[in-house]
């Protein structure tokens, strides 16, 4: 290959690879999901939508709390008694758990390891006076034995 040759091959690669580049960029875009099909730019429609959406969260938010603050104040003024809390940290874990002292929940919505929700249920029965505590084991009778009972004889 001469060196004539060789310099107009490279210069007319050049020229091709300029024309092809502006494609080449195009189609990339297209395929990565930056523009959309009639060549429109989406990220300046993606930046608009999420910035409204920020906008509405934020709002919620701000109502939120003052829906929050409103009701705190009304409770507070009623002599309602806020919910209390005790905070336990767990020792193989190091995972702080905020237990509510009526629901026996924490933060998760788990109840503690020792909690059995049946015997608490019971308790609550009996201090409404719904049931009775049993006496006895059931199925067990215990047998009167007076003097004019003959148990001695029959053994």
């Amino acid at each position: 290959m001469t060196a004539r040759s060789k310099s107009r091959r490279d210069k007319n690669n050049r020229i091709r690879r300029a024309k092809n580049k502006v494609k080449e960029l195009k189609k990339l875009k297209k395929t990565l999901g930056l523009i959309d099909e009639d060549g429109m730019d989406i990220m300046e429609k993606v930046k608009d939508i999420t910035e409204q959406q920020k906008k509405k969260e934020e709002e919620e938010k701000i109502k939120q709390e003052a829906m929050e603050e409103i009701i705190r104040k009304e409770t507070n003024e009623l002599g309602l008694e806020t919910e209390e809390y005790v905070e336990v940290e767990h020792q193989e874990s190091k995972v702080k758990h905020k237990y509510n002292a009526k629901t026996k929940r924490d933060q998760f919505g788990q109840y503690p390891v020792w909690y059995n929700a049946r015997k608490e249920r019971r308790k609550q029965l009996l201090i409404e006076g719904k049931i009775k505590k049993k006496r006895g084991r059931p199925g067990r009778k215990t047998h009167f034995i007076d003097a004019t009972c003959n148990w001695r004889g029959s053994v």
